[in-house]
């Protein structure tokens, strides 16, 4: 048989067809055999059942800046336009009722405040020491700016207590002056849309109000006159809860003494927004018992004196501070009337600090 021979060009084009061929063959062969296994590997996915795997993610929660939070919304407030009103009030006969005039804006109450009082603050909510701290006082919303020796706050619901015990009068003969001015100053710089109170206390406690009253022209005069009315001493026997105290507002009697816990217990239960306490540092009861009611059984009242101690007032206080729906703040000036003893001192700066409050000593000689 014989055998062709072909051409060198021939076997060359016959060759490269091979080749072409071979490499078409072989990549379909590798295409067919990747999609089957895609294929099993898909269906696997679909059949096989699914390991169970256990995730656990850190949850990062930051702790509200409430005071921060309460500054930037006073902000957001006091940038809201004002409600207009085209609506005009009048009567058709005479009456005791006036518009008030616009209040003045006390200038102490405009002042910056302490550094040193905002990181004291700070330090006593991080220590977790508050009662209702770090809550900004009930009321919210707008109010007046007010100022009690020194200690300026913006409040809507106004209590202001003050110790009328012996030791206010008869220390520092004279200086018990000063604190109605205070007093008296801090009533006339509210506003009409401010309601206020005062508690004044010893044996018992007295309110000049049943209730908080709004800050007309009417009640501003009549606080006025209550605060001037004020007096006491161990040589003014008359001015007590026993005589001319208990006659002059609402009462509160819980045996007698020089009672904090019940001018506290009387002026908390009117819901205010910021207490401003102004106290000697004394604070005692006496044995149970309704009081004297004139001047021989007082000689006869043998009723032994026991203090109140921090634990009993802090708790009286946070009892009713959580009554209420936003708590007050307690700012507390230590009416200094001789030189301050260390445990009175410690408890009223509890009181401020635990409330949201400020703590401030005032020397009576200064005035």
């Amino acid at each position: 048989m014989s055998q062709t021979t072909l051409d060198p060009q021939t076997e060359a084009r016959l060759r490269r067809r091979r080749i072409i061929i071979s490499v078409i063959v072989v990549s379909i062969a590798v295409h067919v055999i990747g999609g089957i296994l895609a294929g099993i590997w898909i269906v696997a996915r679909f059949i096989l059942a699914t390991p169970t795997t256990f995730e656990v993610k850190k949850e990062i929660r930051i702790a509200a800046e409430e005071r921060e939070h309460r500054m930037n919304m006073a902000e957001f407030d006091a940038a809201r336009p004002k409600p207009s009103f085209t609506d005009k009030m009048s009567t058709a006969r005479p009456t005791e009722f006036s518009l008030p005039d616009l209040p003045t804006l006390p200038i102490d109450a405009m002042t910056t405040v302490d550094p040193s009082d905002i990181v004291s603050d700070q330090l006593s909510s991080l220590a977790g020491t508050g009662a209702g701290s770090g809550t900004g006082g009930g009321g919210g919303g707008k109010g007046s700016a007010v100022s009690f020796f020194g200690i300026a706050d913006m409040a809507t619901r106004v209590a202001i207590v003050v110790d009328v015990s012996d030791t206010m009068f008869d220390r520092q003969p004279g200086k018990f002056n000063a604190v109605k001015q205070e007093a008296a100053k801090l009533v006339q710089g509210l506003g009409i849309n401010t309601l206020f109170n005062i508690i004044i206390y010893e044996g018992g406690s007295v309110a000049m109000f049943p209730d908080m009253q709004p800050a007309t022209d009417a009640n501003k005069k009549k606080a006025a006159a209550w605060i001037e009315s004020v007096d006491g001493g161990r040589d003014k026997r008359g001015m007590s809860y026993r005589g001319t105290y208990s006659k002059m507002g609402t009462g509160l009697y819980e045996g007698g003494g020089t009672r904090t816990d019940t001018a506290l217990k009387q002026s908390l239960s009117m819901r205010p927004s910021t207490v401003f306490l102004i106290t000697d540092g004394e604070m005692s009861r006496m044995g149970g018992g309704a009081p004297a009611q004139d001047k021989e059984e007082d000689k006869k009242d043998d009723r032994q004196s026991s203090s109140i101690s921090d634990d009993e007032l802090l708790g009286i206080i946070k009892e009713f501070q959580e009554k209420m729906e936003l708590p007050a703040r307690i700012h507390v000036v230590h009416f200094l009337t001789k030189a301050a003893r260390d445990e009175e001192e410690k408890v009223l700066r509890a009181v401020a600090r635990r409330n949201d409050g400020r703590f401030k000593q005032v020397k009576a000689e200064d005035y």
